[in-house]
């Protein structure tokens, strides 16, 4: 025979614990501030990498654009017709303008007011921008031609005398700057 089985009545603190399944006010107000700080901790690593990524985007488009626009004018300067006063003109610094093996004028200029590289079909006779003026590149912060003679190292600015033209083009886009130099030797000079 079995013993006679004898339910033990719980204590009164006993059923109070087996009621309580909530959590304290104290609980839920540490768990509200611990993700409070988290959110915010993680919001502004968000937002950093965000601006850092779009900042990079527009670096390197400006950058590639200012890269495919030299190369343009690099190759367009080697074609330059002769070196004569009525195919280059050497008298400025901040443009060139020249005749090419073509006989169309071209003259690469910087706006300064939109800070975009031009280009124009305005040859030696003619003001840069008069003709078909386009932009080539943004961001363009600097625009400079130098004439050098045949030994690389003395400038010129006699026409007849110029062997070599280097363009060095100065990039700016978000605090971020970038120059291009190329010295290019026209084929027929």
């Amino acid at each position: 025979m079995r013993p006679a089985r004898r339910c033990a009545r719980p204590s009164s603190a006993d059923a109070r614990r087996r009621q309580q399944h909530g959590w304290t006010l104290i609980e839920l107000l540490t768990v509200i501030i611990i993700l409070g700080v988290v959110a915010a901790v993680g919001a502004r690593l968000m937002s950093g990498m965000f601006r850092s990524y779009f900042a990079a985007r527009d670096i390197t488009s400006s950058d590639a654009q200012a890269r495919v626009a030299f190369e343009r004018m690099t190759r367009e300067l080697r074609q330059i017709r002769s070196a004569t006063a009525t195919d280059l003109d050497v008298a400025s610094a901040a443009q060139v303008r020249f005749i090419d093996t073509d006989a169309n004028g071209v003259c690469f200029y910087r706006d300064a007011a939109t800070n975009r590289l031009m280009r124009s079909a305005d040859g030696p006779a003619t003001a840069c921008g008069t003709t078909s003026a386009q932009p080539v590149a943004d961001f363009v912060s600097g625009l400079t031609f130098f004439y050098y003679l045949n030994d690389g190292i003395t400038t010129t600015a006699t026409v007849a005398s110029v062997y070599y033209v280097t363009v060095r083009v100065n990039v700016q886009d978000n605090d971020v700057s970038d120059t291009l130099r190329a010295t290019i030797h026209p084929r027929n000079f």
